[in-house]
Order: structure tokens, then C-alpha cells, then sequence
């Protein structure tokens, strides 16, 4: 497979997804952030929720990639495999939010090389997805490896410890 293959699998995926699709996998992203404390409710309802929504439209606009790359067919597969273990909870929206994912991970990972979350994103202990010259660093990038369904490991993100000098982050972005 090729991401020209690829973005007309997920163009054609994204054109049978209604706004009634979206607005349940916003409802299952408010309802699954509603325990989390106020200051990162919004971060992963709002923020996040317009970054998929924003690469969904990408997606559904777009028609062929900037630059047709093979696609390494087990890394593809075990992308794959990762977002099946997501899995289905009581909350029937989930499925719609699962189907978002589907869509926008691929493309993000195969596609653009963005990173899984947006760039800004705060995360519990108020560090962020940051980009300096290019080059994308995540807070939490190599603080998933443990976690079955985390898709950090096919994030373009380096960790951000890359970005760390002495106890600080550099910033000066």
C-alpha cells in the first residue's frame, strides 16, 4: 500500500461519516472527559475534538497526498490491530468516536506526519505537545508503552525529554 492508496481508502471512509456521526463522537469525547479535573475537561472535550474534526476535514477534502510514499505494511497492520482495541464501552458513542480515530490516526501517522494530538495540548502536570524547528516533542510519548490501545508509538512526536535541559523545559519555541 501507498498513501495514495491510503487517502483514497480514508477519503472514501470519511465521505459516508454524517454530522450526526461527528456530534455523537463529540458527545462520547465530552461524557469520557467529564471526570477529569476542570483545567483538562476542555483540553481533551474541545481541543482535542477540533483537532480530529480539522483533520477530518482534511481528509474529506483532499485528493491526493503531497508525496505518494510506500507504506510499511506491518507498521499499517499493527496500527490497525492497536485501534481495534479500543474496543466498544457502555457508551454507544464510543463507536462513532472509534470511527473518528480510525480515519484521522492513519492519515496523521502515514499521510501528513502530525502528531496524534494537537500541537499545544496540555497534559496532566501542565507539559505540552510542542514543535520546535520541525520537530514535534510530547510530554507523554514514552510514558505509554504499557498502554495497550496508546498509539504513541506510531506518533511522529519525539519524547520530550529530548527537549529537556537540566529540570526545564526549553521553551523558546
Amino acid at each position: 500500500m501507498n498513501t495514495e492508496d491510503l487517502l483514497g481508502s480514508l477519503h472514501k471512509a470519511a465521505r459516508s461519516m454524517s454530522t450526526s456521526d461527528l456530534m455523537k463522537a463529540r458527545a462520547f469525547m465530552v461524557r469520557s472527559a467529564s471526570g477529569l479535573p476542570k483545567k483538562y475537561r476542555e483540553t481533551y472535550s474541545t481541543e482535542l475534538f477540533n483537532y480530529l474534526y480539522t483533520i477530518f476535514t482534511e481528509i474529506s477534502n483532499s485528493k491526493q497526498p503531497e508525496k505518494n510514499e510506500a507504506i510499511d505494511a506491518e507498521e499499517y497492520d499493527d496500527l490497525m490491530k492497536r485501534l481495534d482495541q479500543m474496543g466498544v464501552s457502555e457508551d454507544l458513542n464510543q463507536e462513532y468516536f472509534n470511527k473518528l480515530v480510525n480515519l484521522t490516526a492513519p492519515y496523521l501517522v502515514f499521510i501528513v506526519k502530525k502528531p496524534i494530538h494537537p500541537i499545544g495540548m496540555v497534559f496532566p502536570g501542565g507539559d505540552q505537545v510542542l514543535e520546535k524547528d520541525g520537530i514535534y516533542y510530547c510530554p507523554v510519548k514514552d510514558k505509554q508503552n504499557d498502554v495497550e490501545c496508546a498509539l504513541c508509538k506510531f506518533c511522529i512526536c519525539r519524547d520530550a525529554e529530548e527537549m529537556v535541559e537540566g529540570d526545564k523545559w526549553k521553551m523558546e519555541v
